[in-house]
């Protein structure tokens, strides 16, 4: 893996619907792994903004950070979170690059993201992998 497995923060999803341009639902998403153990509490009705430049530079032109967003937050007794509506968008890249699958899920660098150095990185590193966690080589 590309980050330390303390750090990193997965997403994942039992459907990826593309129903509005610049929009992909992530039905029934939750986050898991080792950065929620010392991750803050994270809030209902919030978002991060996650960069995918490092890994779709090839597919487009331009820098590609898209906003992920959420709903109402649960916090399961398996340690995983659920995040309620949760939604990918970007204006103008979301539809120019490969859809996410059904059995794909992100894996965001949380690196960055401690208190103290987080007011310094606006965005979160994030790469989309296969389910046998095999990142996507464009």
């Amino acid at each position: 893996m590309l980050l330390g497995e303390k750090y990193k923060l997965e997403i994942h999803w039992n459907k990826a619907l593309y129903e509005n341009e610049g929009l992909c639902k992530l039905q029934d998403a939750y986050f898991s792994g080792p950065a929620l153990s010392m991750a803050q509490k994270i809030n209902s009705n919030d978002h991060i903004n996650i960069d995918f430049f490092k890994q779709y530079f090839i597919v487009i032109k331009n820098v590609y950070v898209a906003k992920l967003e959420w709903g109402e937050v649960v916090y399961n007794k398996d340690g995983t979170v659920t995040l309620k509506d949760a939604v990918i968008s970007h204006s103008t890249e979301l539809n120019k690059v490969p859809k996410l699958g059904h059995t794909d899920y992100l894996v965001i660098d949380t690196e960055q993201h401690e208190e103290a150095t987080h007011a310094f990185h606006l965005v979160y590193e994030s790469f989309v992998v296969n389910e046998d966690g095999i990142l996507y080589q464009f």
